[in-house]
């Protein structure tokens, strides 16, 4: 009977578990000046186990993100963390206040929300790789204001 409950149980689990234990958040990565309220990236499934970013494509991220001071110049990193060493994404203009196409008009205001979208080409020189992407503004001082972690395969 025990064998019974214990196999039952576990299918149960296993079921009721399946896709939500594999899914992952979109997580702050030390966020000091901000934190970021919503975060969408094309062709990303958060249920899946990683967001799956396919070469020689483009892929578009946003991001809804509240500063806790004012701030004058944001510039926008994007790393990918492989065994703990970050390497850099080019991006086509890192100068977020510069960038006509993010959405943001600086100075940012504190607690005032700004949404800021960007689309990146994903080189097919780029590795097949899975990798940990960071994804961080940063002020005129390098101070993290919003700073965001996600788990990513590039195929």
């Amino acid at each position: 009977m025990i064998r019974v409950t214990i196999v039952v149980f576990t299918l149960f689990y296993a079921s009721y578990c399946f896709a939500p234990c594999f899914a992952f958040n979109f997580n702050s990565c030390g966020s000091t000046l901000g934190t970021f309220t919503k975060v969408v990236i094309s062709e990303c499934n958060t249920s899946d186990e990683r967001c799956i970013f396919m070469r020689g494509t483009n892929a578009s991220m946003s991001i809804n993100f509240t500063p806790n001071e004012d701030i004058s110049k944001i510039i926008a990193r994007v790393y990918g963390e492989i065994s703990f060493l970050p390497i850099p994404f080019p991006l086509s203009q890192p100068d977020v206040c510069k960038d006509p196409n993010a959405g943001i008009k600086c100075p940012l205001h504190k607690d005032q929300e700004y949404h800021y979208t960007t689309t990146m080409f994903l080189q097919k020189s780029f590795p097949s790789v899975n990798v940990n992407i960071k994804w961080e503004f940063v002020n005129e001082n390098s101070e993290k204001i919003v700073c965001i972690e996600f788990p990513a395969k590039i195929k």
